[in-house]
């Protein structure tokens, strides 16, 4: 956990708050930071490993999300609402990959 906030607060320091103010100022998406975040992989903390995710607990990602927001708030906002509006995909895959019961669906 150490070393995933101390990799939040490097690219906090080195990506995110540089940028703040200029695109802020001129109502430009911070697009290129969300790409350094995905390839980073703090974009999909809280989902299973196998899907691409970090395995985390959500405290640890609500600390990335705060250490974001601390840099640029706009950049913290929208890594929670990327991660709850992924919700409902990642529940399909699990559902899917575990079959009918986890779907709702009893096995006779």
């Amino acid at each position: 956990m150490r070393e995933l906030l101390d990799l939040t607060r490097e690219l906090a320091d080195k990506e995110v708050r540089p940028r703040a103010e200029a695109a802020e100022r001129d109502s430009v998406f911070p697009r290129e930071v969300f790409r350094v975040l995905g390839r980073s992989g703090l974009l999909g903390l809280p989902y299973a490993e196998r899907w691409g995710g970090g395995g985390q607990p959500y405290e640890v990602y609500l600390q990335v999300v705060e250490e974001l927001a601390r840099a640029w708030l706009a950049v913290g906002l929208g890594v929670s609402v990327h991660t709850l509006a992924c919700l409902p995909v990642a529940a399909l895959r699990h559902r899917r990959a575990a079959g009918p019961v986890a779907a709702g669906h009893a096995r006779r």
